[in-house]
């Protein structure tokens, strides 16, 4: 893949996070959990992509950054790796709150899909860190 399907798939992640945002705004929160999802997914190939690396056909946030932390040289990729193991809760609910949102019962709540959400931004502004190093 290419830096121009990186940079596509990033704008994809920025626009799943504003949808994310109104939906949450909105009240809509089985759609801000699983737009969020997307956003954060998205993000982290994105930068995969850019370093050149065939990102895991996966939706787990998690696993996709740890293929990040170890394609990452030195304290980058411990950057990450911290990342990852202060924010594992709030990575997990995103992780599980996508899918409850998609085909789950109950429905996703306020609190989870805030929890979504705001990991969702802090994947993303750590990917947006690290896009040109």
């Amino acid at each position: 893949m290419s830096l121009d399907a990186a940079e596509d798939f990033m704008r994809r992640a920025e626009e799943y996070l504003m949808v994310a945002r109104v939906s949450f705004e909105r009240g809509f929160y089985n759609a801000t959990a699983v737009n969020a999802e997307m956003a954060a997914q998205l993000a982290v190939k994105a930068l995969l992509i850019k370093l050149g690396v065939e990102p895991l056909r996966t939706h787990n946030i998690r696993a996709l950054l740890g293929l990040l932390a170890n394609q990452l040289s030195g304290g980058v990729g411990e950057e990450v790796r911290n990342f990852v193991g202060s924010n594992r809760r709030d990575l997990i609910i995103l992780e599980d709150s996508g899918s409850l949102g998609q085909y789950g019962a109950p429905s996703v709540d306020r609190d989870r899909a805030e929890i979504a959400l705001k990991a969702a931004k802090s994947v993303i502004d750590l990917v947006r860190r690290l896009w040109n190093l």
